[in-house]
C-alpha cells in the first residue's frame, strides 16, 4: 500500500480539490509510479477516512482531506 499521505500531498499539489478539478487514477498512478492496485488500496482507505472524494475514475480531496494536508505544514 501506498503512504496515504504521500496520495494527499500529490492531489493537494495537483489543486485536486474538488469535483471540477478530480484527476483520474490512472494518471495519478502514472505520475507517481505507483501500480494501480496499490493506489487503489490507498484511495480506498482514505475514502473511509473521509478525506478523499471517489467518483467513477476521479478523485480529490474533501474539505476534511484539505484541512489533514494542510495540517502537515504546519
Amino acid at each position: 500500500m501506498t503512504d496515504p499521505l504521500k496520495l494527499l500531498n500529490a492531489l493537494h499539489s495537483l489543486s485536486a480539490v474538488d469535483e471540477e478539478r478530480a484527476v483520474e487514477v490512472n494518471y495519478l498512478s502514472k505520475l507517481l509510479g505507483i501500480e494501480p492496485k496499490s493506489l487503489q488500496e490507498s484511495l480506498k482507505l482514505l475514502h473511509e477516512m473521509r478525506y478523499v472524494r471517489i467518483r467513477g475514475s476521479h478523485v480529490h480531496l474533501t474539505e476534511l482531506g484539505i484541512l489533514k494536508i494542510n495540517s502537515t505544514f504546519c
